[in-house]
């Protein structure tokens, strides 16, 4: 048994704080792959808590959950997913419709966003549904991003990865040969999508060449 403590609170305890919070914080997440990250975690100490204080309920059934948490991520990360991307037309529906569902969070990240006319969009299918809205403004054979937004429950990066990968054939009827934005909200997710840091009119940009 664990018996000395700290804060005075005996580490047995803070284990089992711990665990509550894991479990706790994996309710909160709107990815699935996250959710069961963060509840395996909070699993494995529950499971090490019942079995310390000698409650095999407890540990047992925590230690199913631990089984299920580890059988549903392999099957999550073996599975063969789908991906298409679609150019959005002028005036479309859903796309009005998503960006009005979703305004505050884009918001977040882009926080002077605003639809206009003329600009080049493309919906990122995965499974055959919505996963990513990428919007920009050609100026000639660049491409200002304007938004690149991932529904929540697709932020693991594939989305992005997918995107980036076949933008050049996406973009290619329009002969633009890379894309920039000025975000830096966004610095470390487009350094993994393989944006290097440049200028342009004197003003810090994230820049990819479609090459």
């Amino acid at each position: 048994m664990l018996e000395f403590n700290i804060l005075g609170i005996s580490v047995l305890e803070w284990i089992g704080y711990a665990a509550s919070v894991l479990v706790l914080v994996s309710l909160t997440m709107t990815s699935i792959i996250k959710l069961r990250w963060y509840n395996l975690a909070g699993a494995i100490l529950f499971s090490t808590y019942g079995f310390l204080i000698g409650s095999l309920p407890v540990g047992i059934m925590n230690f199913l959950i631990v089984c299920a948490n580890i059988y549903n991520l392999k099957k999550m990360y073996g599975q063969k997913e789908d991906f298409k991307v679609i150019e959005i037309k002028d005036n479309d529906e859903l796309l009005i419709h998503l960006l009005d569902y979703y305004k505050k969070d884009i918001g977040n990240f882009y926080p002077n966003f605003e639809k206009k006319e003329k600009q080049l969009g493309i919906f990122v299918l995965r499974n055959m549904a919505v996963a990513g809205i990428f919007i920009g403004t050609q100026e000639e054979n660049e491409l200002k991003i304007d938004l690149d937004y991932a529904l929540p429950q697709y932020r693991d990066f594939k989305v992005g990865d997918y995107l980036y990968k076949s933008l050049k054939q996406s973009l290619s009827d329009h002969n633009i040969k890379s894309v920039y934005c000025y975000s830096t909200q966004m610095l470390k997710y487009m350094e993994k999508m393989g944006f290097e840091a440049d200028k342009k009119d004197n003003k810090s940009i994230m820049k990819k060449n479609l090459n």
